[in-house]
This record gives C-alpha cells, structure tokens and sequence, in this order.
C-alpha cells in the first residue's frame, strides 16, 4: 500500500520551569561552573506531524533545545516541500534525500539533522500504524519486551544529604541502577559520590556524568577514585570533541567510559570506534537521524563490541521511539530514563510501565503513543 505525503507539520512546545514552580529550584537553571552554555529554562521539543492522502498520522519529535521553533522552521520552510506527494512508506529513500539536499551547506548536524531526525520517527510511527504493527515488530524485534533503566539526574543538589535522598528515592521508586550529575571540583564530585554509594550500598548500581568539566589528568585522577567507590558507568569526562583524549581515559580508568549524545550521525560515532575512546555511546534518536540512522550506529558500533544507550532527554514521543528502538536492538543494555520534572514527557502521552526496572515496551501500533492534544495545544508556542 501506497502511503502518499499529504502534509508535514511541525509544531513547537515549550514548558517553561517558571510555568512549573513558584520558585524555580536553582539546580534546575544553573550548570556547572565549567560549562559554557546557554542556560535551561524549561523542557522543549518540536512535534512532527506528517499525515497521508488517505487521512492517516504519524507522529515524530525532533530535539527542541535550546529552540524548538527553529528546528519547527527549517521542517516547514525546507524539508515539508521535498516530502509533500512522495510515499511515506520509502523512509530509506526519503532520509537520503532530505541529507543529500544539505550536502553543499554542512549536513551531518545541529538543527537541520534534528529535523531529519523528527519526521523520520514520523515515517517509522505511520509505517507501524499502516501495519497495524509496533515499531519493533517492523525492526525485526523484539529482541527484549522491556528495556533496564537507570534514573536520571541527581541533579546539582547543594548538599550530600539532598543527593542521599534523591538517590534514594529513585531506589524507593523501583529503579535498579541511578545516575549522578558531577562536574563541580574534585573535592565536591568526590564528597557527592561518596555519599551517594555508601547510602546505595550495592542495592542499584551507581553512574556517573562528568558533564565534560576535566582534562585528561583530572579525569583519571577522579575515576581512579570513583572506581574505588564502585561506579559502573563514567560519562562525558573531557570535552566530546576531545576523543584521543577520551581514549586515554579509557585506557586508564576500569570503569566503563560513555559518550555520544551530543553527536548526530554515524561519522562522529565512527572516529570514537576508531580510536577506542568508548565502551557505550549514547545517540539521542530525536538529533541522530532518528530510527533509519540509529540502527545503522547500532551496527557499526556491534562490529567494534561496543553497547549503544539511548539519550534520555526529549518528550513522551522521543521516549516511545527509544523503547522500540531498544526492543529491536542486540546491543542496547539500558536506557537513560530522565525524571526531571518534564510535563511533555509524563503527561502528553500515558507514560510506560517500570516494572523491576526496566520500561515495558509500547505494544500498539506504530510507536504505540497517543497524544493528549489538550495538553499540545496548551504547550504549543509556534507552527510551521
């Protein structure tokens, strides 16, 4: 059956913290003192719409930080023209053409691959609903019906005792493994994770998230301790464009090393392969080209032994496409399930089950999400 491009839609949401809180928490707003980077005012994303000639809807998300209403633009000024009376069912065919048409002006990240990447989970979520088939079943899967997580951040928290706390509330709330923002100084990293460890004594496992704060040396000199602690995952030490670095860490530090989700497609996943600087990487499926291009790293990161884990920030959309990504795929261990408060993530959409751990699988058709449209509508800030 042919599925013809009638429309493609994009639609901007924004939830801003102040629209949240009374008194917007200061960990929510300020990064690590080492960070150089635009502030966070709230959750964003950029729905994707695409619908067919005979009426039916698939339904993408394409990163929306820090502006959802560019990425919104550069999909209804650029990409929705190229698609408008192709067949949507072609999602191969039609990603190359969307990337082939930026090959002269920079094409493999930043906005316009965020876009590619939003109306492919559009395509792969139509295709699903046209078969009557979960995403996953079309991917080959499932491979795992539910996927571990690991809950994510403990935030930037002024105390150790708030960390303590935090991290044990997400032990209390099911999850077997927590990660821990760090970032701000060899001292207070070191008294955070301590604290943090010592309170988790072995009931979840414990990761961490560098935040890209170090140089080489430090790096190793903070994972040697932390790995006396017992951390199992250590993410984004250096900057991530700094991969012989990165390799060096590796090489020097027996914990796991994690890095990737700030990369697009499969070339920058290649020069960490290449180099031997990752254990996992982390492609967010809402920038990476979306499903057509995360199986293709999936693959290439399987011929260098290396796991793939899911970037967890994003909406209800971006989640569900994980899972079924995830449900489809060999070397996908865990996934980052993030719980800061993010209501285009919990509430645009019933949020999956967590059952001793792990997220089930949406089992409905496409990528098994319906959306509440009150609460799009409530959050829309731009359409194009």
């Amino acid at each position: 059956m042919k599925l013809t491009i009638a429309s493609v839609e994009a639609v901007a949401l924004a939830a801003p913290f102040a629209r949240m809180f009374h008194d917007v928490p200061d960990w929510l707003t300020t990064p690590a003192s080492s960070h150089r980077v635009l502030p966070r005012l709230g959750q964003y994303t950029t729905l994707v719409r695409i619908r067919t000639v005979d009426g039916l809807e698939g339904i993408g998300e394409a990163y929306g930080l820090p502006e959802p209403r560019v990425t919104a633009t550069i999909i209804g000024s650029l990409l929705a023209p190229m698609l408008v009376g192709r067949d949507a069912g072609a999602s191969e065919a039609l990603w190359e053409l969307m990337f082939g048409a930026q090959a002269g002006a920079g094409r493999t990240g930043g906005f316009y691959l965020e876009a590619i990447s939003g109306i492919d989970l559009a395509l792969w979520d139509l295709r699903g609903k046209a078969a009557g088939q979960p995403v996953h079943r079309l991917l080959g899967g499932p491979v795992r019906t539910s996927v571990p997580v690991y809950a994510s951040p403990i935030p930037f928290l002024p105390s150790t005792s708030e960390s303590v706390q935090r991290a044990l509330s997400f032990v209390d709330d099911g999850f077997h493994a927590v990660k821990l923002k760090l970032g701000r100084g060899e001292t207070t990293d070191l008294a955070h994770a301590t604290a943090v460890a010592e309170a988790l004594d072995g009931r979840a496992a414990l990761h961490v998230d560098l935040n890209c704060a170090y140089d080489v040396k430090t790096a190793i000199r903070l994972g040697h301790a932390l790995q006396h602690l017992g951390v199992r995952w250590l993410e984004e030490p250096l900057a991530t464009d700094d991969v012989a670095g990165l390799a060096e860490v590796r090489a020097a530090v027996q914990i796991p090393v994690v890095t990737g989700e700030s990369e697009f497609i499969r070339y920058g996943y290649r020069d960490f392969l290449l180099a031997r600087a990752a254990d996992i990487v982390m492609p967010n499926l809402t920038r990476a080209g979306g499903i057509t291009e995360a199986r293709r790293i999936a693959a290439l990161c399987s011929a260098f032994h290396v796991d793939v884990s899911p970037h967890g920030v994003g909406s209800a959309i971006g989640l569900a496409a994980a899972l079924q990504f995830a449900a489809a795929t060999p070397n996908v261990p865990i996934y980052e399930y993030n719980r800061l408060p993010n209501p285009l993530r919990d509430d645009l959409a019933a949020p999956p089950s967590l059952v001793d751990g792990a997220l089930v699988v949406p089992d409905g058709p496409g990528l098994g999400v319906t959306l509440d449209e009150d609460l799009v509508a409530h959050y829309e800030v731009f359409r194009a």
